[in-house]
């Protein structure tokens, strides 16, 4: 049975007072309502306490196991031929305990990196990124487009079972591989559409049903429409990307009865570049790691809390949002547009 310092504490001092192992043991029954240990514990105790001043137990010294030269070249032979493998398998196989592996690690000079997750390129996106990357610059530097009236859209998906966490990818490496995990673009299942300038965000303009020209044009562009001012109208741009329900004729159509020329999109958007896209470089996962905190158990609180997060964003993290996507078009240009995520 385990005693308490307390505990230890009375049985020395009562001893002490009355020199009676039964008397001890009485009262400690009265005291403190349980059995009392043994007269060979209580003389242990004593004796502790004599020669030591204290009641406690010794702190026991834990051994470090001795990482010798060939275990060292055996884990890095391992965790080189095997760099996304988890300390706890090296350690198993390797003999040793885990805060050895930890050890050698160190050692070795190996660092965990995260594996980041970015949607594929293919060869031919490469000039298209940079050379929109050089327009879009000499564009804003100029006065065509005004950054308070360019308005970034997109849709994501949102649903109840939350989001992919990937915070358990590592790489181990001396040095900093970037190493990425290439994916296709888009996800699935209550549809969320906004549109985010410098200034302010338009939206949520929720849908349900996979989006077709005429669902894009009645269910999303129209709303959207009717909360622009008639100064936004006549000098906003509007970004969208290269899906086929925007790039339809009938969605361009009613893009330039409003926008005309000032519009980005296909010919001039490049393909598979939501890193580009302030909706898709922050907005989704900034609302993604909020708004199921609260757990939502229903399609309409998942709404709710969508809408209270983006009508929270305050003015400045907008501005903040720009800057990052100016940010971001210098270092594709310096990438001669391919991925640049570690630059930032």
């Amino acid at each position: 049975m385990v005693f308490t310092v307390k505990e230890r504490i009375f049985l020395v001092e009562t001893f002490v007072r009355t020199n009676s192992f039964r008397t001890v043991k009485e009262e400690f029954i009265q005291e403190h309502g349980k059995d009392p240990p043994s007269k060979s514990n209580i003389q242990e105790l004593v004796k502790k306490w004599r020669s030591t001043g204290s009641v406690q137990n010794k702190k026991r010294r834990r051994r470090k196991t001795a990482l010798t030269l060939n275990k060292l070249a055996e884990i890095n032979n391992r965790i080189r031929n095997s760099p996304t493998k988890s300390l706890r398998r090296l350690s198993a196989q390797s003999g040793v305990s885990l805060n050895s592996a930890h050890r050698a690690m160190r050692q070795l000079g190996f660092k965990a990196y995260k594996v980041s997750v970015q949607h594929q390129l293919l060869p031919a996106d490469f000039d298209n990124r940079r050379t929109f990357c050089h327009w879009i610059r000499e564009e804003i530097f100029i006065g065509l487009i005004d950054p308070n009236l360019l308005f970034f859209t997109d849709e994501a998906w949102f649903h109840l079972s939350g989001y992919i966490n990937s915070q358990n990818n590592r790489y181990w490496s001396t040095d900093n591989p970037h190493q990425l995990h290439e994916i296709p673009l888009h996800d699935q299942k209550i549809g969320v559409w906004c549109a985010i300038s410098r200034t302010r965000m338009i939206g949520p303009i929720f849908f349900e049903d996979t989006v077709n020209s005429q669902r894009y044009i009645n269910n999303i562009l129209h709303p959207f429409f009717n909360q622009l001012t008639d100064y936004e109208k006549q000098n906003g741009t509007f970004q969208q990307d290269n899906a086929t329900a925007h790039t339809a004729h009938a969605s361009l159509a009613a893009i330039q009865d409003v926008f005309e020329d000032r519009v980005i999109s296909r010919g001039r958007w490049p393909a598979r570049s939501p890193d580009l896209n302030p909706c898709d470089f922050f907005l989704w996962g900034y609302l993604k790691a909020k708004v199921y905190e609260n757990n939502p158990h229903t399609i309409d609180e998942l709404k709710t809390n969508i809408t209270n997060m983006i009508r929270s964003i305050p003015d400045a993290m907008l501005s903040n949002v720009y800057d990052n996507f100016i940010k971001r078009t210098q270092c594709c240009i310096q990438e001669e547009g391919h991925q640049f995520q570690h630059l930032l």
